[in-house]
């Protein structure tokens, strides 16, 4: 086991990034802090549905646009998120995250593939 000494100060304890980094966390990532008389213990805060939608419409932005909407559903302990063009009944592409919210880009249809079936969907 690693020990890591620190000094708390008025503001608290802070973490290196290095090492909360080693532990897959980002910055911006939520955490919840487990108290009980043994001590405290950092876990990673788990999304919910909100969270995957809102995740996966910010990468639907940045590389397709914002005309498409999304349905999370969680399947075992993944989430599919199935890709729908703005009034179009059928889902053309699907995004799978992990259960912490991360994109598996290999179970996920690709941008190329999502802005192919875009175009396609709205071709006349």
């Amino acid at each position: 086991m690693e020990t890591v000494r620190q000094v708390i100060n008025e503001e608290g304890l802070q973490i290196p990034l290095v090492l909360v980094e080693r532990y897959g966390l980002q910055p911006g990532a939520r955490v919840i802090l487990e108290l009980d008389p043994q001590g405290i213990r950092i876990v990673p805060a788990l999304p919910d549905a909100n969270d995957v939608e809102n995740i996966a419409l910010r990468y639907l932005l940045i590389n397709l646009g914002d005309a498409v909407q999304v349905k999370v559903e969680q399947e075992n302990d993944e989430w599919q998120v199935a890709i729908f063009g703005e009034g179009l009944p059928e889902p053309f592409g699907t995004l799978v995250y992990s259960q912490q919210g991360t994109l598996i880009r290999e179970k996920s249809s690709s941008t190329k593939a999502l802005r192919e079936a875009a175009l396609a969907a709205y071709s006349p």
